[in-house]
């Protein structure tokens, strides 16, 4: 996708490299010390994302700051989109964040594999919910999502049939959203 990474494992993750582009979309030009100040991680880490965005033709930088280009943009549209939710008690962390992964319904067994990859990358977890016959259930017939939090998912998200929902939940948003893209990732 937008960031890849070879060597020694970086102290960041694919949400931060895709913060990064999306905040100097937003707030561009941007220097590198108000990114380390957003993104919540050292200095160091925020150089390696910038070179790796440079390096891609996704910023360009000048002694404004950094700013995206039209590839950046493109990478951008590509990508996986995060909404914050509130599913009350369909998760166990204090927040959530929710992304759709297109058509891949019959990837998911029972959404526990998602579970566990977002339980990997140091988060409270992640829950599964499939799209079909117009409604959001949990996989593997274990029922329909009570109607205000599929209402919620559902204003926000334009869904067709075989499509995934998939709610990360954790500590902070970084939390939520890093364990709803593991999970995401474990089907793409």
């Amino acid at each position: 996708m937008c960031a890849e990474n070879s060597g020694p494992r970086p102290l960041f993750d694919e949400v931060q490299v895709r913060r990064a582009l999306k905040l100097i979309d937003e707030k561009g030009p941007i220097g590198r010390k108000r990114l380390v100040d957003f993104l919540g991680i050292g200095e160091g880490s925020v150089r390696t994302i910038l070179d790796r965005l440079k390096d891609k033709g996704f910023i360009s930088s000048s002694s404004r700051g950094h700013e995206i280009t039209e590839e950046g943009r493109e990478c951008l549209d590509e990508g996986l989109e995060f909404l914050r939710v509130d599913v009350g008690d369909l998760t166990v962390g204090d927040v959530d964040v929710a992304t759709v992964v297109k058509g891949v319904s019959d990837l998911v067994d029972k959404g526990i594999e998602q579970r566990d990859e977002a339980i990997k990358v140091g988060t409270d977890g992640a829950t599964v919910l499939v799209f079909e016959d117009g409604e959001l259930v949990l996989p593997e017939d274990l029922g329909g999502v009570e109607e205000e939090v599929g209402s919620e998912l559902l204003d926000n998200f334009e869904l067709s049939d075989g499509d995934v929902v998939i709610i990360g939940t954790g500590n902070s948003v970084l939390d939520a959203e890093r364990g709803a893209w593991a999970a995401a990732d474990s089907l793409m």
